[in-house]
C-alpha cells in the first residue's frame, strides 16, 4: 500500500480549497496580450482618470478584480496580472503571543460585566488591529508601472508617487501580511 494518508484538514475540507481556487481563476477576467496592447495599455498610462476608469471597468467588470493577460496562442498561459485598482483590507492573523479573537471576546465579555463603558472602543480597536490596508504603491502602482515599462511605456505623474519609482521586480509586498506577520498587539486588551 503506497497510498498517501490524508491529513485532518484534507479529510475535513476535501477538495473545497481547490474548488475555491478554481472558481477564483474562472471568474478572474482574462484578455489576450494582443487585445491588451491595443485596448488596455493606453488606459494604464493614466488609469485613474474618470474616463479611463470607466473604460477599464469594461474589461474587469468591477475595479476590485485583477486582470489576467494571457498569451495570444494559449489562453491557459498567464503572462502577467494587472492588480485590482481597488484593494480590499487584508485580515491578519495573531502571532502565538498576540491578541486572538478568543482573548478579545473574553476581554470584551469582562468589560460588559464591568459596565461596558469601553465596549465600542474595544470593538473598533480590534477591527483596526486585525485588518491592514495593503501598501497601494507596492500592490498596484509598481506592478502597473512594471508592465508599462515592459512595453516601453510610462505612467503619468501621480501625486504622492516619486518620479522614477518604478519597481517591477517586487517580491512579496510589505503591505500584505505574511503568515508570520500580525497587526495584533500583544497585550492591548489585558485587564
Amino acid at each position: 500500500m503506497n497510498q498517501k494518508t490524508k491529513t485532518h484538514e484534507e479529510l475535513l475540507l476535501g477538495d473545497s480549497l481547490s474548488t475555491i481556487l478554481d472558481e477564483e481563476r474562472r471568474t478572474t477576467p482574462v484578455i489576450s496580450e494582443y487585445q491588451f496592447q491595443r485596448e488596455v495599455l493606453d488606459i494604464l498610462e493614466n488609469p485613474f482618470g474618470k474616463e479611463a476608469l470607466r473604460h477599464y471597468g469594461a474589461y474587469v467588470g468591477e475595479l476590485t478584480k485583477p486582470l489576467n493577460v494571457v498569451a495570444d496562442d494559449n489562453r491557459g498561459q498567464i503572462l502577467f496580472t494587472i492588480p485590482a485598482l481597488v484593494q480590499s483590507p487584508v485580515t491578519t492573523i495573531a502571532r502565538g503571543s498576540g491578541m486572538t479573537a478568543e482573548v478579545f471576546f473574553r476581554s470584551l465579555s469582562r468589560d460588559v460585566e464591568l459596565g461596558g463603558s469601553r465596549v465600542n472602543d474595544k470593538i473598533h480597536d480590534f477591527m483596526m488591529h486585525m485588518t491592514q490596508r495593503p501598501n497601494y504603491l507596492e500592490t498596484v502602482i509598481y506592478p502597473i508601472q512594471g508592465v508599462l515599462s515592459r512595453y516601453g511605456r510610462r505612467m503619468v505623474e501621480l501625486p504622492g508617487v516619486p518620479q522614477g519609482s518604478v519597481n517591477p521586480a517586487l517580491g512579496a509586498s510589505s503591505g500584505t501580511p505574511t503568515p508570520n506577520q500580525s497587526s495584533f498587539s500583544d497585550d492591548e486588551y489585558e485587564d
